[in-house]
Order: structure tokens, then sequence, then C-alpha cells
């Protein structure tokens, strides 16, 4: 696979959004760690999957919190 080729998954080829806000150990862009940026290209498949599969996790406990929240907001108004 080259590096401009989305991987067979159909994922893009990395979780970057191009808005770089390193915060600690963390870009707030694409909440990879900085670890996990500066591997990237050199991480195989499975790798880059399970940063992947973590990245996403991440994201439903974000929207469930927002849920929870506007179920709340709601109730109170």
């Amino acid at each position: 696979m080259s590096q401009h080729e989305p991987p067979a998954s159909g994922r893009p080829p990395s979780p970057c959004i191009k808005v770089c806000r390193p915060v600690g150990d963390t870009c707030l862009g694409c909440w990879r760690t900085l670890d996990e940026i500066a591997r990237w290209s050199r991480m195989d498949d499975a790798e880059r999957e399970e940063v992947w599969q973590r990245l996403d996790a991440q994201a439903r406990r974000a929207a469930d919190a927002k849920e929870a929240e506007r179920q709340a907001e709601a109730q109170r108004g």
C-alpha cells in the first residue's frame, strides 16, 4: 500500500484532520498521542487498527456523554 492509498479497511490513511493542537501528550485535533503520531508512518495495519479502535471508542463515549447531557437539559427545561 502506498502512502496515498486508503487502507483496505476503507478508513482514511490517517486520523489527522490537519488541526494540530497538542495538549500534554495528546493532539486535540485527532486525539492520537504524540507517540502515535510520530510512529504512524511506521505502524503496520494491525497497530493502526488498534489506534483506530481506541479513537472510535472514544468518539462513541463522547457522543454518548453529549446525548446524556442533551437529555438532562431537556428534562430540566
